[in-house]
């Protein structure tokens, strides 16, 4: 009798929870195709608002400096060191004076100008005046373009001539003829305004002299250091830049963040 009444407790309980698993999993099967649903309704909504850009890579900045005219003007001090002839040191008959010169360049890309650039010193000298002249033609890199801070470096090559002269009892006028085989210069621009700047510049010129007074063919390692300031001219306008709301996404989907701004 005990037995026969086990079982039927036993029978319900298993009838009890075979219903009880069997509407749970009705329950969240239903939940899931809801959920699905929806995350397809919310996926064919961002795609009508969004349109077929939605997802596509922020194209590159313009291109501002590939054709531009790049005008640059300096002031500055230069110290010449190395020998005047062989076996003289510039350092016994020179020392430094100020310099001025300007630089003109054509952007070739967005980093890179071809520079055509010339200088005159007014350097000190012992009983004379001494004068040097040089030209270069080099290539700069900037780092940036399109921000206000523009550090940039470079290089190249160029001819020099260094004269003294003296208008005294024993009056001479000598001239060297040089080259300069490496000219590198670095600095940076602030641009306050798109099309004007103001920096600051350092440059290193080695070279040696070709053609002396005294005939000699030797070797004669020169050198010349100028630091200063420089202002730059741009005077084609520079693009501003992208607000920072939209940077490394595009319009389409920055627009669609903003009316939903609770998606995530």
């Amino acid at each position: 009798m005990g037995s026969r009444s086990t079982g039927r407790t036993a029978l319900a309980l298993g009838v009890a929870a075979a219903g009880w698993v069997l509407s749970t999993n009705q329950a969240l099967a239903q939940s899931t195709d809801r959920e699905t649903a929806s995350a397809a309704a919310d996926a064919a909504e961002d795609e009508e608002e969004l349109g077929p850009e939605a997802g596509a890579k922020r194209p590159a900045a313009p291109d501002e400096r590939a054709g531009h005219i790049l005008l640059q003007g300096r002031l500055g001090l230069s110290q010449p060191f190395g020998d005047v002839a062989a076996g003289q040191p510039g350092s016994r008959i020179l020392s430094g004076g100020l310099a001025f010169g300007a630089h003109a360049g054509i952007g070739l890309s967005r980093v890179t100008v071809l520079e055509l650039s010339g200088s005159y010193a007014l350097l000190g000298c012992s009983d004379c005046t001494a004068r040097s002249l040089d030209l270069g033609l080099g290539f700069a890199y900037h780092i940036a373009q399109g921000i206000a801070f523009d550090p940039w470096i470079s290089y190249g090559v160029g001819y020099r001539r260094l004269s003294f002269s003296s208008d005294g009892p024993a009056a001479f006028d000598d001239v060297y003829h040089g080259l300069d085989v490496a000219r590198v210069a670095l600095g940076g621009d602030f641009y306050p305004v798109p099309s004007f700047g103001i920096g600051l510049f350092a440059e290193l010129d080695g070279g040696t002299y070709l053609s002396r007074p005294d005939g000699g063919s030797g070797i004669t390692p020169y050198g010349f250091f100028q630091a200063g300031v420089r202002l730059a001219l741009d005077p084609v306008p520079r693009g501003t830049r992208r607000p920072a709301a939209t940077a490394g996404t595009s319009r389409p989907i920055a627009v669609g963040s903003a009316r939903r701004p609770w998606r995530r």
